[in-house]
């Protein structure tokens, strides 16, 4: 023979103060929630168009990069043949190499700070947005 006791009908049913408070949490954070939805929505879509704009101006600097060289050997050519004229030719490809190094390095180095500046790329505007609105939600519901 079983008995149940009051403990036993609790834990079978919620009661009804238990059920508004589940609706009054969850009524507090749907705008939280929708917010949140929404901004990460906008962080894809951010990161999405920047990862587009970026393989665009890849392919086309790679391009240009294959020019350059064709354009590089040609211009280290044309150097060398005119410094020929008054030097030695060891002298004058000597020079010319040295030039053409110093001047590798520096692009190379201005070129890895540019990388590192846009490396990750991160929705900076989205993310401020979003805590913005965050912010502001979070005012709200604490008045409310």
């Amino acid at each position: 023979m079983s008995t149940t006791g009051p403990d036993d009908q609790d834990t079978a049913k919620p009661s009804f103060r238990d059920s508004v408070t589940a609706g009054l949490v969850q009524k507090a954070l749907e705008p939280l929630l929708r917010a949140v939805r929404e901004e990460v929505a906008a962080a894809r879509r951010e990161v999405s168009a920047r990862a587009k704009g970026a393989r665009t101006g890849l392919v086309l600097t790679g391009a240009a990069v294959a020019f350059a060289l064709t354009t590089l050997v040609l211009l280290a050519g044309f150097v060398v043949a005119l410094l020929a004229l008054a030097l030695p030719v060891w002298a004058a490809t000597g020079i010319t190499l040295v030039v053409f190094a110093v001047v590798t390095g520096v692009l190379a180095t201005v070129g890895v700070r540019g990388i590192r500046r846009g490396v990750p790329p991160v929705p900076k505007d989205t993310l401020r947005a979003a805590k913005d609105r965050v912010a502001r939600t979070s005012d709200e519901a604490a008045r409310d």
